[in-house]
């Protein structure tokens, strides 16, 4: 027994993972097994279990499995196995490496792939040859979470024709100024008479009768501008129509200044593609918000299953530390082609909290998000120091709460249709707010349209 756990510990010495290597059979056989209960046998959509009798290597049906088994869509291979043995002379590292070698027989172009991640998964229920016997064996094989390549394709296609059509103007805002008016009284220097009747015929008197009378006074309406705007030169852009309407976030972007140490935080999920599109461009055409280089695109997972996104470590977020916006668009592209979410809820503070580690100076984070998607990992707003400014995209009826509570407990701001929403902790069950003329009240967590 001490001899093969030796040679084990050795073998797992070679070296740390085989992840994103050649996955040979020698290197698999370096990962550390992880420990589980009883692995679960779930027949869902985009996982495949081939299984192995105890104790054996051999498939008890390897029918078919090479044309299943397609490396460039295959996320993860898990081996798993059982701890209990009958013999302590049983070599457990010497039948995983038969079953490595028995998958590789039939299907030799998996061990090609660098991108699959495997597994090693070692069950610790079963206390008796029976139970084992009634565990499965075998290999686990998770598909990627990805949509059809024609499908991001088209996407992108519809981006770089809308920043291909898109033209600009200086368009001038002309002055608005919104006026304050108040009440003033002014003496007259004459008198009132003590007689309503003398009052309504307009007798005045020049002396005050020894204080018996009132003095008059007339009333001056004195005006102050209360409110400002326009003034000056605009940047306009014109898009083409036939592909989105409602220009919003471009429109609100552009006419903006931003902090130069604020990091930018863009899902790119879904259907946020037309959303990404005003993005890039508010980029393209203001140099200096580029000049920074902190943009940060992220798909919830680079196609990973759903069922092995664990939270705070779901991943597919990149970077890209560029102020030339070639190189920024080329990570928004590549963040879109490695996966599109898969499940609804996505990673955002997962996002910022990897935005603010890589980039430890930021003052405050300017979230992109789609109004129709939750976040899945709320739990971890906790750590978040810094203003987090929320863009909620595509909210028309109601702004979901989780967006809200972003903004509201880190100390940033709500931006909604093209109106900015601040001083979010004074906001109270029942307030109401105006965004772009429609009337919103703020009950339940959410911002809701008022009919009528």
């Amino acid at each position: 027994m001490k001899g093969w756990r030796s040679s084990l510990l050795v073998l797992m010495l070679l070296a740390a993972s085989a992840q994103g290597q050649h996955a040979d059979i020698d290197r698999l056989m370096t990962l550390k097994p992880t420990g589980i209960g009883t692995q679960r046998i779930n027949p869902i959509p985009g996982v495949w279990f081939f299984e192995m009798p105890f104790a054996e290597a051999i498939f008890k049906d390897s029918a078919g499995m090479k044309n299943i088994l397609i490396p460039e869509q295959i996320h993860s291979i898990h081996l798993v196995y059982t701890r209990f043995r009958e013999v302590d002379s049983f070599n457990q590292p010497k039948l995983n490496y038969y079953r490595f070698k028995e998958l590789k027989a039939i299907c030799p172009d998996i061990f090609k792939e660098k991108e699959i991640q495997w597994k090693v998964l070692e069950q610790r229920d079963a206390k008796t040859k029976e139970d084992a016997a009634k565990c499965f064996h075998g290999f686990v094989v998770y598909l990627k979470n990805t949509p059809r390549k024609e499908l991001i394709e088209k996407e992108l296609k519809v981006v770089k024709k809308i920043i291909d059509t898109y033209k600009d103007s200086l368009t001038w805002i002309p002055e608005k100024i919104e006026w304050k008016v108040k009440k003033v009284k002014i003496e007259t220097g004459y008198y009132l008479p003590r007689n309503e009747d003398k009052k309504r015929k307009g007798v005045r008197y020049s002396s005050s009768m020894l204080g018996f009378r009132e003095k008059e006074y007339r009333i001056r309406r004195d005006s102050t501008i209360k409110k400002k705007t326009g003034g000056f030169y605009a940047r306009k852009g014109w898009f083409d129509t036939s592909v989105f309407k409602n220009i919003h976030e471009y429109t609100f972007l552009s006419s903006r200044n931003w902090s130069k140490k604020m990091a930018v935080v863009t899902d790119v999920t879904g259907s946020m593609s037309l959303y990404t599109t005003q993005v890039m461009l508010w980029l393209k055409y203001r140099p200096e918000v580029l000049a920074e280089g902190r943009f940060v695109f992220f798909n919830d997972g680079d196609a990973t299953p759903d069922m092995l996104k664990r939270l705070g470590s779901t991943g597919g977020i990149h970077f890209a530390g560029s102020n030339r916006y070639d190189s920024v668009y080329s990570v928004m592209e590549e963040t879109m082609r490695k996966g599109t979410g898969g499940d609804i809820p996505e990673n955002n503070l997962e996002a910022v909290l990897a935005t603010l580690k890589n980039w430890p100076d930021t003052d405050t984070v300017l979230m992109i998000a789609d109004n129709d998607a939750p976040v899945k990992d709320m739990s971890l707003l906790v750590k978040i120091k810094k203003p987090v400014s929320v863009m909620v995209c595509g909210a028309s009826e109601k702004v979901h709460r989780d967006y809200i509570d972003i903004a509201k407990n880190t100390g940033g701001r709500l931006f909604v249709m093209n109106t900015e929403l601040s001083n979010l902790q004074k906001m109270n069950s029942g307030s109401e707010i105006i965004i772009k003329g429609r009337k919103f009240e703020y009950k339940n967590g959410e911002l809701v349209r008022k009919k009528g």
